[in-house]
């Protein structure tokens, strides 16, 4: 019986609209995997999920189902071998009567390599699900990476510990843990040495790609605005600090770099609103980059937030892009004189 979470107090119900697709640690992530060509049966095993503090709701322990495909189960040595481990049932439904949009999670994990060779694979999906309805049930998600084949024999792979970062009103992470580590083996491939062995006095070498992680770096964190006359008002003009946003993970997962204004504070409680702010983005992509980076519309960017910049998800992504912006922001004339402070806060997921 799958287990279920009683709905929290209704003055948590705002919050936990982000929060509540994750407490069971899993997420509507409806994404396709890539094409495989081996799958197993689905597995089961205890899981320990640890939702967001702002939840207010205690660890669940449940069961996840999951199953893990590979596109060649009879590698040789020194090939790559892409896996798939895909959640086909979370540990809980919903537990709020609050709906969630879709395309708000982004998945990552762990899965265990054993047998013939030893290594932990890293794994990641697109930041794509459907929406979740109030106690509904939660869709599958899927998650990819690769390893490289090292040594002849029976190589077992088994899901492992998996995160889901959610970016919605704020960006909330929820960890899971396999409760008994391993988790049963999912499935096992047989790896030969490509015919033929090592001859005497010649040595196998061995090489791999590890996948790295995406981050983000500002050129600074101040922006000086012009000067507007008492009066008469206008536009106060800036631009964005350049942020350079490193994707090394080497997944099929795009990213998205967003940006949301508190309002502008001044001199004696005087504001300006956050709408009063937009701004013009610009993207570019360094030369050699799997992925191409998209700029974000022109416009308001307000405390809801907006689109500075993005990247899609493909079957091979990454790559280095620099970010930028022109900024207005639209002063009323006879705005009391004084200096105005607000917060641009950037998330990139």
């Amino acid at each position: 019986m799958r287990r279920r979470t009683p709905a929290p107090r209704r003055r948590w119900a705002a919050a936990l609209g982000v929060t509540a697709l994750v407490v069971a640690g899993t997420g509507a992530l409806g994404s396709p995997a890539l094409a495989t060509a081996t799958a197993a049966a689905a597995v089961d095993f205890p899981t320990h999920c640890i939702p967001p503090p702002i939840a207010g709701i205690p660890a669940i322990d449940g069961t996840t189902t999951a199953r893990i495909t590979v596109d060649n189960a009879a590698p040789k040595v020194g090939d790559t071998v892409t896996v798939t481990y895909t959640v086909a049932e979370p540990a809980a439904s919903n537990p709020v009567d609050l709906a969630l949009p879709a395309d708000i999670m982004t998945p990552s994990g762990k899965v265990t390599v054993a047998g013939a060779q030893a290594a932990e694979v890293s794994v990641a999906g697109p930041k794509k699900n459907d929406p979740v309805p109030g106690k509904g049930a939660f869709p599958s998600f899927s998650m990819t990476g690769t390893f490289l084949v090292t040594a002849p024999g029976e190589i077992t792979l088994s899901p492992g510990d998996y995160n889901i970062h959610t970016s919605y009103i704020m960006e909330l992470d929820t960890p899971c843990t396999v409760t008994d580590p391993p988790a049963p083996v999912a499935l096992t491939i047989t790896a030969t040495d490509g015919g033929g062995g090592t001859p005497d006095g010649s040595q196998r070498l061995t090489a791999s790609v590890r996948a790295g992680t995406l981050s983000m770096v500002q050129d600074g964190d101040a922006v000086e605005m012009s000067a507007v006359d008492f009066g008469r008002g206008g536009v106060s003009r800036g631009s964005l600090r350049t942020v350079t946003v490193e994707d090394y993970r080497g997944g099929p997962a795009g990213w998205s770099l967003t940006g949301k204004v508190t309002d502008f504070r001044g001199p004696g409680g005087a504001s300006v609103g956050a709408g009063a702010l937009s701004w013009t983005p610009v993207c570019a992509t360094k030369p050699g980059s799997p992925s191409t980076c998209a700029a974000g519309s022109a416009g308001t960017v307000g405390g809801a937030g907006a689109t500075l910049a993005s990247t899609p998800d493909g079957a091979f992504t990454g790559g280095e892009f620099t970010v930028d912006a022109r900024l207005a922001l639209n002063i009323p004339a006879y705005t009391a004189t004084g200096a105005y402070s607000g917060v641009l806060t950037l998330t990139l997921t």
